[in-house]
């Protein structure tokens, strides 16, 4: 029977084998794991001193992690890729996932950010921090050319949040102005009533499409063309809101032409009561047209975040609104962490978030060159961190299936569509993991794609 410190040797090992460990992993603490197995501390240190000895652990001040640089190969079931030739990869959860962004933020600037906020640490209703507020003005005006009252900037928990907030808001606006006196009075900041219409584009991306249900809203889907949503689909329908990308339609992103923005602007004023929810998805790292805000300011919101240009760990994003929203929408955000404000303030203030910004073009610049250059049939989204590859309907599903089964957390580009089947063919992200595993999963994918 092993001892203690082998048994635990061995099982460390085994999750490596398997995938549930991963380089770069943390361990839990010796003390930790001792009272969680029920052993002495000595047999788990003794345990983690042969591990270090073999280059398998790196025991740093903060505690004991997997190596980073470890090379290890994983075991599954059955690998299909293998019959393709390709070179085993780790699987990654996020790697080529769309919209998986890159993690780089490690400049002393946003680390300094974080300590000053930490030492001084504050709470802030909504609609958020003034100071936040106000160096978000400036950066907009400065990097998209755009002038914005930093009172009409809500601080939000992500863009979600604030299309929830939105969306009630205009529901309660909307049922307040044909309900009686006693009812709006009975009103209450809870689920607004139904009856209320959402357009959305199709396809696009389907990360906010299950807001508008759970608060009670109906979602109608826009056909679109390369120049973006169709307006005769709008006078159709007439719907209470439109959520629209014009800066980045999602699969293939395409941006909105000058003509087709000023036929959506002339819907809106055309329509009581209409209002649209600009989507402001990754604007930041390509060349755009400017906000639909900055042409129509009394009846445009929007939603942004900093999950693509910084990281989704933040939790923070913001909503730009006109007057007639901004006291509805204020009362129904989620309140945000002082401490992530007061960090993207100072990090602002540094100027670290346009310097950031500019270093994720270049990066992403790059990746996509490796892209074009391993799929030279494939499309690259301008500016962006996605790129796609068109197949025969007869192929697509084997090609997810071993892409998949590869740990390659590619898409199907059908899916990005709702009531019709889309273009066969793939989305593939390229924002996750470093230039080296971006490469290897390209040249494995490489492999399986049919040429």
């Amino acid at each position: 029977m092993p001892s203690i410190p082998a048994s635990i040797v061995a099982d460390i090992r085994k999750r490596l084998e398997d995938g549930s460990l991963t380089p770069g992993d943390r361990l839990p603490s010796t003390r930790a794991l001792a009272n969680e197995l029920g052993v002495s501390r000595g047999s788990v240190v003794s345990a983690y001193e042969q591990l270090s000895g073999e280059g398998i652990l790196l025991s740093t001040p903060s505690g004991s992690r997997i190596h980073p640089d470890l090379a290890i190969t994983v075991r599954t079931r059955h690998s299909r890729l293998s019959k393709h030739g390709a070179t085993p990869v780790v699987p990654t959860p996020s790697l080529l996932r769309p919209g998986a962004p890159l993690e780089a933020l490690t400049t002393s600037t946003w680390r300094g950010a974080w300590r000053m906020a930490v030492a001084e640490p504050h709470a802030y209703p909504s609609p958020g921090s003034d100071r936040l507020r106000y160096l978000l003005a400036e950066h907009f005006r400065l990097t998209r050319a755009v002038s914005i009252d930093p009172q009409s900037i809500l601080i939000t928990a992500g863009a979600r949040d604030g299309l929830r907030a939105t969306l009630a808001a205009l529901a309660a606006m909307r049922h307040s102005n044909q309900a009686s006196p006693l009812e709006m009075r009975a009103a209450t900041l809870h689920t607004p009533p139904q009856g209320n219409c959402l357009a959305v584009e199709n396809p696009g991306f389907g990360s906010l499409r299950a807001v508008p249900a759970s608060i009670g809203w109906e979602t109608t889907f826009l056909p679109t063309s390369g120049d973006g949503l169709l307006p005769k689909a709008l006078r159709d329908l007439s719907p209470d809101a439109v959520l629209t990308t014009p800066n980045h339609q999602f699969p293939y992103g395409l941006q909105m032409s000058a003509k087709r923005r000023r036929e959506l602007v002339e819907w809106r004023r055309a329509t009581p009561g209409a209002f649209l929810i600009e989507d402001d998805y990754d604007s930041e790292l390509r060349a755009t047209h400017p906000a639909l805000v900055a042409l129509d300011p009394a009846g445009t919101v929007l939603l942004g975040s900093f999950a693509k240009t910084l990281t989704p760990a933040l939790g923070l994003g913001y909503v730009i609104v006109p007057q007639a929203l901004r006291e509805g929408i204020a009362a129904r955000l989620t309140p945000v962490c002082g401490i992530a404000q007061d960090a993207l303030a100072n990090f602002l203030a540094a100027d670290g978030l346009r310097l950031h910004t500019a270093r994720m073009r270049r990066e992403y610049k790059f990746r996509r060159g490796v892209f074009e250059r391993i799929f030279p049939q494939g499309r690259t989204m301008d500016g962006s961190l996605g790129a796609i590859i068109e197949l025969s309907p007869n192929v697509e599903e084997e090609v997810l299936a071993d892409a998949h089964e590869a740990g390659l957390a590619v898409e199907s580009l059908g899916k990005y569509w709702s009531g019709r089947a889309g273009t066969p063919g793939i989305v593939v992200g390229l924002g996750a993991g470093s230039r080296e595993k971006l490469t290897t999963a390209l040249k494995n994918l490489r492999q399986i794609v049919p040429k």
